[in-house]
């Protein structure tokens, strides 16, 4: 047995992973890219979120309740660049109340920390540019440096001794009788396999492929991801000052996102986005065309004084993995460890995307309990 475990996917969630997993298995991340975090991880808004908008008893909302906390105290710890700027969610329209109101009740029902309903007058006085009739108040809600983070969980699973193969793609799982082998090819073209007792499939983008390498039917466990496009623009620096918090809108009730938002950043900068494209085929390609700015200005003018699409310079792009099959508007995380499926010991990290991020120290620490005697949370 070379590992006793091997992580496949060395973005955030992977790298937590990796480091629960190293406190007590000698462990294998394996990651396709030069280094840490180059897909999801690495192209979102860096948010800290507070847990409102998942459905109440869902692992979203459990582990992005607890994974504010957690994460809040690890950056403390860690010296993770961070500010707990707050985040105001803001209705436009007497249409948008109601919806205000159950997001606000569910925000409750989570146990999301200091939550208020906010008056436009009370509004107005902290954000004077925001056009609102009512708000909701999050006090819990900020903002990270994701990358020093990523590097951070690295160097603690790295001390615990965790090896890390970079430029180095999965090409190939077979079930053993004692665990899985796992066949790798480097940059360079050449193969060969590792051999573990368990695997962590924190792949991301490609998690289900993953999955179905291994021999599972993704569309019948309802597994299968469509990749999902959000694009973002820069708000020239003449006009970031415009707020002081983050501000969100109502989210539309029949979409599966969050709505085009301002993002404040750690240097000061603002930004806009992302939107939502489901994209056709999965190809990773991250360019913010141009003629989406009348579409972005549009969207913020609704909620937002004093800002024009002259303003606007395209900036980002990050790709999601949404689960193709969902009932719901917040489909939940698929964290599961396969022995009903016929294979003990490969945990399975599907569809994670926001709030995954908030969530990461929550999710590495349930797959390691997956491992040790699937407790739930």
């Amino acid at each position: 047995m070379d590992y006793e475990v091997v992580i496949i996917g060395g973005g955030v969630v992977g790298l937590s992973c990796a480091y629960f997993s190293s406190k007590k298995f000698s462990t294998l991340l394996v990651e396709r890219h030069p280094s840490f975090g180059w897909e999801t991880s690495s192209r979102n808004s860096e948010i800290i979120h507070s847990g409102i908008y998942y459905p109440t008893g869902s692992l979203k909302a459990k582990l992005c309740v607890r994974g504010n906390k957690s994460l809040y105290k690890w950056c403390e710890e860690h010296n993770i660049p961070n500010k707990r700027l707050g985040k105001f969610i803001v209705a436009t329209e007497p249409t948008e109340i109601e919806y205000l109101q159950q997001l606000y009740q569910r925000a409750k029902d989570n146990g999301v920390d200091g939550i208020q309903w906010i008056s436009q007058k009370s509004l107005r006085k902290q954000e004077p540019n925001v056009k609102a009739i009512e708000a909701l108040w999050l006090p819990s809600t900020g903002i990270l440096n994701s990358h020093i983070l990523m590097e951070s969980l690295q160097v603690e699973a790295k001390s615990n001794g965790c090896d890390f193969a970079y430029r180095h793609e999965v090409v190939a799982i077979e079930k053993t009788s004692e665990g899985y082998y796992i066949g790798l090819r480097t940059d360079d073209g050449d193969t060969f396999n590792v051999q573990s007792k368990f695997v962590i499939n924190s792949a991301g983008l490609e998690s289900d492929t993953i999955a179905r390498m291994l021999g599972m039917d993704v569309d019948s466990l309802g597994y299968r991801l469509c990749w999902a496009k959000g694009h973002y623009f820069r708000v020239k620096p003449a006009k970031s000052g415009l707020v002081n918090h983050l501000i969100y809108p109502v989210p539309p009730k029949d979409g599966n996102f969050l709505g085009i938002h301002l993002t404040l950043e750690l240097d000061g900068g603002l930004k806009l986005g992302p939107d939502i494209v489901y994209l056709d085929e999965r190809k990773q390609a991250y360019s913010v065309p141009e003629e989406l700015l009348e579409k972005f200005s549009l969207s913020v003018s609704r909620y937002l004084d004093g800002l024009e699409a002259k303003d606007l310079i395209p900036d980002q792009a990050g790709i999601r993995p949404k689960l193709a099959y969902h009932s719901t508007n917040y489909p939940d995380f698929i964290i599961n460890e396969e022995s009903r499926n016929g294979f003990p010991g490969f945990v399975n990290l599907i569809g994670i995307e926001s709030p995954g991020l908030t969530c990461c120290l929550e999710i590495g620490n349930l797959a390691l309990r997956k491992i040790i005697d699937d407790t739930t949370p």
